[in-house]
């Protein structure tokens, strides 16, 4: 019985030598691509969270001098653009929802105002214009910061108890 076993387990291993000395193999390739479209984001982080930006003027209880507020303080969050690598871009500042005569202002408590300006640069020189290009920038693919820095008028009438906001809108072209 033995004999019968091991001739048996010769013939199959033959059987299987057999066919590994027929193998034939080829080749071929395996095209991997992908097309990066040309494109910018506003406050949004290399994984895509978006995050608003945020300058805030703190708690006030005087105008008697100037107020200032940035977004690189720790209750202020900073402009992030995200572009391409090598994509150039600018970046423009709206009015704001409550923007009269030339002035950006702060809505709240009863229908009242508080007058403030932007700036690029922490001397707060040049005011940032309306809708004008602010900024001229090249993309290097990860998010890129831009400060802006806040002042209100020393001498501003000092409106009723309450939360004052606005919205400007970023626009960004590329």
């Amino acid at each position: 019985m033995k004999k019968v076993i091991s001739y048996a387990t010769l013939a199959v291993i033959g059987l299987i030598g057999i066919q590994a000395a027929n193998a034939a193999t080829t080749t071929g390739t395996l095209t991997v691509k992908a097309t990066v479209a040309k494109g910018c984001s506003v406050n949004t982080d290399a994984s895509g969270t978006v995050a608003e930006a945020v300058l805030d003027f703190g708690t006030i209880t005087s105008l008697t001098a100037n107020v200032d507020g940035d977004t690189t303080t720790s209750s202020g969050t900073s402009i992030k653009v995200l572009c391409n690598n090598g994509t150039a871009y600018t970046v423009a500042f709206g009015a704001g929802n409550n923007f009269l005569s030339g002035v950006r202002r702060m809505a709240g408590g009863s229908s009242e105002f508080i007058p403030y300006n932007l700036y690029l640069t922490s001397t707060r020189a040049t005011v940032l214009a309306v809708d004008g290009t602010t900024a001229s920038i090249t993309g290097n693919g990860t998010p890129q910061t831009l400060n802006v820095y806040g002042r209100i008028p020393a001498g501003s009438v000092l409106p009723t108890a309450g939360n004052y906001t606005d919205a400007v809108t970023l626009t960004v072209t590329y």
